[in-house]
């Protein structure tokens, strides 16, 4: 009876109390209980110091590519010398690919005029189309590779057609050039992979500069669409504030649907904000902008190198009074004064041609294809050794730095913000 009553005692809320429980019980329990405690505290601790400084970095410099073969048994066979793209040539993006193709279209025609190529191989175009199911472009880079027999190719500014672009590349040796920002597309190092343009990274630091910095202005919007460039673009942009060490800034996450837009005007007019930064492709930027110029026409716009793709056609638009609240980073050689020049002229010969004013992407997509067919002229039908002229290693003598990317595939031209001028901006 005493026991009963005892074991009844040590009953509370349906569990057995301590003094009941073997010793080496209790102990282990202990433990584990101190291990779940700590463990969150260790991993927040480790994780904020592999933020500030990681336990290991690849010098990039000592690891320099070296081709497996340089000579005549890499070269493609009989037949032109081909540069493939991968563009969207279908859904809302199409009007970005459509100009993107003509840009690429009257850089070769301007090549052709040259004449052939040293081995009397004639300069041509394969175009591929990224739009479609997911594994499309993974389908069709492949065939440029292995139907087309392209020497190099030229992706969009989508940063997931990079990456795939990227890990083909890496496994079948094919150059590969981009227009896509996302700045992880250069992080692993893979030698045939080159960035035309800066990287979000370098954006989110100029467009913090002359925000915070140059103009002082606090209170900001930072638009990033669901998507992986989006995602990828906000993060820095978010990134680049703790930097400056200024107040972050409102994020707003744009999907495309009717409830984002009218979740998007309501944020405008309950929150009144000195800037707004778009991380969007063209066709989003230019259903934000619309809502932006009804709502809070005085804020300046800051709109990332995808958002900018094109100026006229499917982009973005404003009227003449807000023409100076529109900028965008544009990449630009040292010698800046004559790529102006040549911009210039090739918008000239654009507009004549396809009655469309050219987006900056255009012409970025121009001028990769004038660069690959310049090296293509000194390397011949070779991958191997266009991979090596692009990398600026083992270039022909006499051979300028026409090429500047670092070891990693970045450019290292330097870049300015510009301001997306009105009549380039008109819709037709």
């Amino acid at each position: 009876m005493r026991m009963q009553i005892s074991v009844r005692r040590c009953l509370v809320r349906g569990r057995i109390c301590a003094s009941q429980i073997p010793r080496w019980k209790v102990l282990f329990h202990f433990l584990l209980l101190c291990i779940f405690a700590v463990a969150p505290s260790c991993a927040q601790s480790q994780s904020d110091s592999a933020a500030a400084k990681p336990y290991a970095t690849l010098d990039r410099q000592s690891v320099a590519y070296r081709g497996p073969i340089r000579s005549a048994e890499s070269d493609l066979p009989a037949g032109p010398a081909v540069v493939g793209m991968i563009l969207p040539l279908k859904g809302s993006q199409q009007p970005e690919g459509k100009a993107l193709l003509a840009a690429a279209q009257l850089a070769i025609e301007e090549e052709r005029a040259v004449g052939p190529l040293p081995d009397g191989r004639e300069l041509q175009l394969a175009i591929r189309d990224e739009s479609g199911p997911w594994g499309q472009a993974s389908a069709e880079i492949l065939r440029l590779f292995e139907d087309d027999h392209a020497l190099a190719v030229i992706t969009s500014a989508n940063g997931t057609s990079a990456h795939l672009a990227e890990q083909i590349a890496n496994k079948i040796s094919i150059p590969i050039l981009t227009l896509a920002s996302d700045p992880t597309t250069t992080q692993a190092n893979v030698p045939w992979l080159f960035r035309l343009g800066p990287s979000d990274a370098d954006q989110a630091r100029a467009f913090c500069r002359r925000i915070y910095a140059d103009l002082g202005l606090k209170n900001v919007l930072l638009v990033a669409e669901a998507d992986h460039d989006g995602r990828i673009g906000g993060e820095e942009f978010e990134k680049a504030t703790k930097e400056f060490r200024v107040q972050p800034p409102l994020r707003f996450e744009w999907t495309d649907s009717t409830a984002s837009l009218e979740s998007f005007r309501e944020t405008l007019q309950t929150k009144k904000r000195d800037a707004i930064v778009v991380w969007a492709d063209a066709p989003a930027a230019d259903k934000l902008l619309e809502i932006v110029r009804a709502t809070q026409p005085a804020a300046l716009i800051f709109l990332c190198s995808k958002a900018a793709q094109l100026e006229n056609e499917g982009g973005v638009s404003l009227p003449a009074n807000q023409a100076e609240s529109f900028e965008r980073p544009f990449a630009v050689n040292s010698s800046g004064s004559k790529q102006i020049k040549e911009r210039e002229k090739f918008e000239q010969v654009f507009l004549a041609k396809t009655g469309m004013n050219p987006g900056l992407a255009a012409f970025e997509t121009y001028e990769a294809v004038r660069l690959l067919s310049a090296a293509i002229r000194h390397t011949g039908a070779n991958r191997v050794l266009l991979r090596d002229y692009l990398a600026n290693e083992g270039k022909p003598a006499g051979v300028g730095d026409n090429t500047p990317f670092d070891p990693a595939g970045n450019s290292l031209r330097t870049f300015a913000l510009i301001r997306l001028q009105s009549e380039n901006l008109a819709k037709p």
